[in-house]
Order: structure tokens, then C-alpha cells, then sequence
């Protein structure tokens, strides 16, 4: 499940701006999103007949959902030959390299990423979106690798790729965590503030209040302990008006653990706001402590 939500989630995420030959709507695709694998190959089946690289893409990604990893990535090499758009093709070496990495190949997942990355260049401008994505994957493994220092770099190869604000929002975002990895506070508050204004701006709210819980903790640990809680505070007002509950609750969470003083007043927030609704991750985390 995690891993389909994983393909499901990025695929969604490139079908954002549509540059694709490929139709993200079939029947398959409708199949494969209500978790029905069965239905989904019948209608991968169905669709090969007038469209192999459609049938054959869609049937890839039930079989990686089924974690059959081996099958999917022959499956994705196939429709990397049979792809007529160039867009489809680098769509086939994306979803390849991200098998390989959900399957823990590293390696391999870097080398594809980094070949899709050259093939995107060649498009120009045209498909720059595609490029960020690719470093954006080739950060991730790095990070994986703990190569912090790679991560980083790609990370700000794929910020100067961005095109828009949700983009950047994210390439921010990245650039953030990796600059904290590596101990340099003072660059992750810098992009984590960065971030958080461009998520809001663009109406993604769970991910502007993620990234301002770690703007909070990025500031404490830059010896800002003021600015740092006062970012929290701000941030619980927020919620409250805007009936974010979750995000309340872990910015209770998070100024329980931050906090020089209130610390279970905090804890007894945070528990009783995730009880009230049921948020069961939040709740293994505040009975762990």
C-alpha cells in the first residue's frame, strides 16, 4: 500500500502541468486508485490492444503496487521503447528509477534518474519540469546514501529548474531538511521560511504548517530559543482559527519537546487534541515518550 501510494502520489504530482501523450484518466488508472488490482489488469489487458504503451505503463504500476518489483521494472523498460512522445518515454525512466528505489536498488535508481535527467535537457525549456523531478530523485537517493553534501547540491540544481512557486515550494522544502542534516541551521531557517510563504501562497496549507513546525525547531537549534517558540505559537493560533487540528496538535507536540518551560501543559494538548481525532500516528509518538 505504501508503495503504491508512493507512485500514486508522484504521479499525480507530474500530471500537475500536463505534458503527456499518456491518459492519466483510463479505466486502469480509475481501477488501480481504488486499490482494485484485479479490475486494474483487466483493464490494462483491455487497453493494450489499442494502446500498448498506456496498457503496458498502467499494468507496471499494479504489479510494483503488488510488489512484484522485478515484473514492474521489465514492464517499465518496455514502455520506455514503446513510448512515441518524449515525454512519455522520460515517464516510463522516471517510474523505473522509482521502482529501483522503493526496491532498495539504490545504485541502479541513480544511474536512471541521471540518465532521464540528460534525456529532459535535451527537450530545452520544454521540459524542465521534468528535470527537477529527476534531481529531485537523485537528491533523495543521496540522502538515502547519507551523501548529504550530493543531496544538497542537487536539491539547488533543482531549485534553479523551478518554474513556479509550487516548485520551488519544494525545492525550498528539500533544501531545508538537507541543510539541517548537515547542521547548518542558519541556511535551513532561511529556506524553511522561503518554503512555508510559497506553500501558503499557493494554497497548500498541511505542507505550510509542516514546514513551519520545522522552521520553529530550525531556529531553536540556531540559538533563536525566543524566535523558535514564538514561530510555534504563531502557528498555533493559526490552527485554532483555521480548525487545523492535526497540525495543532503536532505543534503542540513539537513545543512539548522544545519548550524550556509549559512542557506538560504541551504534552497534555497535544494528547488530547490527537485523541479527539483519532490521529493514531501522533498518538504512538506521544505514548512512546
Amino acid at each position: 500500500m505504501i508503495k503504491q501510494l508512493t507512485l500514486i502520489t508522484f504521479f499525480n504530482l507530474l500530471f500537475f502541468n500536463n505534458v503527456f501523450a499518456y491518459n492519466s484518466e483510463n479505466d486502469c488508472e480509475k481501477e488501480l486508485s481504488r486499490n482494485d488490482y484485479a479490475k486494474a489488469k483487466q483493464e490494462a489487458e483491455k487497453l493494450i490492444n489499442n494502446d500498448p504503451f498506456s496498457g503496458n505503463f498502467c499494468m507496471a504500476k499494479v504489479l510494483f503496487s503488488e510488489n512484484k518489483a522485478q515484473e514492474s521494472i521489465a514492464l517499465f523498460e518496455k514502455t520506455e521503447k514503446l513510448a512515441q512522445h518524449p515525454a512519455d518515454q522520460m515517464l516510463s525512466i522516471m517510474f523505473k528509477g522509482l521502482a529501483y528505489k522503493e526496491n532498495n536498488d539504490l545504485k541502479q535508481a541513480l544511474s536512471i534518474f541521471s540518465t532521464g535527467y540528460e534525456t529532459a535537457k535535451l527537450g530545452n525549456s520544454k521540459f524542465v519540469q521534468f528535470e527537477r523531478r529527476f534531481l529531485i530523485q537523485m537528491g533523495d537517493v543521496k540522502e538515502k546514501e547519507k551523501d548529504n553534501e550530493k543531496a544538497y547540491e542537487y536539491f539547488a540544481m533543482a531549485l534553479k529548474s523551478s518554474s513556479n512557486d509550487d516548485e520551488r515550494a519544494e525545492s525550498y522544502d528539500r533544501l531545508a531538511k538537507s541543510a539541517a542534516s548537515q547542521g547548518f541551521y542558519d541556511r535551513a531557517r532561511e529556506y524553511s521560511l522561503k518554503g512555508s510563504i510559497m506553500y501558503q501562497k499557493s494554497g497548500y496549507l498541511g505542507e505550510f504548517a509542516e514546514l513551519t513546525i520545522l522552521k520553529g525547531e530550525y531556529e531553536v537549534l540556531d540559538n533563536d530559543y525566543e524566535k523558535g517558540i514564538r514561530t510555534l505559537k504563531d502557528l498555533e493560533e493559526l490552527c485554532i482559527e483555521a480548525g487545523g487540528d492535526y497540525y495543532l496538535a503536532k505543534t503542540y507536540l513539537k513545543l512539548y519537546k522544545l519548550s524550556k518551560e509549559d512542557k506538560d501543559v504541551y504534552l497534555a494538548k497535544a494528547k488530547e487534541v490527537a485523541t479527539r481525532i483519532g490521529a493514531d500516528d501522533l498518538i504512538k509518538d506521544i505514548n512512546s515518550i
